[in-house]
């Protein structure tokens, strides 16, 4: 995945700025994002680590299996 500063990465989000730092803050502890070096720019990159991918994979499973057009009838 490209580096994206944390701007960007909020507007994709569509969290307004006090859920999305709560929830970028948690990422960035577990080690699913970690900060990347800008290149001498005072703007601050960050992706997504290995265990962030996996998080991903697992999360986009779980959302297909439960946008499934099966429908239960009682």
């Amino acid at each position: 995945m490209v580096p994206s500063n944390k701007m960007r990465i909020m507007y994709k989000s569509n969290l307004n700025f006090e859920r999305f730092n709560k929830y970028f803050c948690d990422l960035q502890r577990k080690g699913f994002i970690i900060k990347v070096n800008s290149d001498g720019s005072s703007t601050c990159l960050y992706k997504t680590t290995e265990r962030g991918r996996t998080l991903l994979e697992v999360l986009k499973k779980a959302q297909e299996l439960f946008s499934s057009e099966d429908v239960c009838s009682v």
